[in-house]
């Protein structure tokens, strides 16, 4: 008994210390010198400093921008730019997820949520394993997926598309997005991918409060 209550007091420790870094990992990615206790006193985004919260939507607009190009994915680019700006120390998972925009170029899950929902788990989920543990990156990862469909209606790629282009194309497999790309599909993405990024980081400034 007494080491199960040390081991879940060294965990609330934990997310004490990993909140207290979140907050001043977001202020030194944003070049905000102010003390973080002012900044995160809170856990609803709204209430947050609107010049802060600015800020953190036009940092990740502004890596959007620069890396979709070099990754060409969108759920790269979406992951990429939460673990910059929320500082997750996550480089390493960018690679694995070259493999899932529409999951496997198959016109499923769209990139910028699969990419968002991984940037969200990083977030919420503790390093805690026992047979008591709760996901409790389920609830933000669900709301997460419930506000985006709000916005296009689908999480699945092709119905993205379908959304922001007004035209339905056939998506089944790899060689299907080489006419997106002659039709000039990807230039929405961005936008998607921006979106998407917003959404995450309203829900992951949560955890941050």
């Amino acid at each position: 008994m007494e080491t199960r209550d040390n081991y879940l007091k060294q965990a609330c420790n934990n997310r004490c210390n990993r909140r207290s870094f979140i907050a001043k990992s977001i202020c030194t990615s944003l070049g905000i010198g102010l003390s973080s206790s002012l900044l995160f006193t809170t856990a609803k985004p709204s209430q947050i400093g609107e010049k802060l919260q600015e800020d953190l939507l036009n940092k990740l607009d502004e890596l959007v921008d620069k890396y979709f190009p070099v990754f060409g994915t969108c759920s790269q680019t979406s992951f990429y730019a939460l673990n910059k700006v929320f500082n997750l120390d996550a480089d390493e998972f960018v690679k694995a997820l070259a493999s899932m925009p529409g999951i496997a170029l198959r016109g499923e899950t769209c990139g910028a949520v699969t990419g968002s929902l991984q940037a969200i788990a990083m977030m919420f989920e503790e390093e805690i394993f026992d047979e008591e543990r709760k996901r409790i990156s389920r609830e933000p990862s669900y709301r997460f997926c419930a506000e985006f469909e709000k916005e296009y209606g689908s999480t699945r790629c092709r119905d993205v598309i379908e959304h922001v282009t007004g035209k339905e194309y056939i998506i089944e497999k790899p060689e299907d997005y080489q006419l997106l790309g002659s039709e000039g599909v990807y230039y929405h993405c961005p936008a998607i991918i921006k979106k998407a990024v917003h959404l995450a980081a309203e829900i992951m400034l949560e955890k941050s409060g």
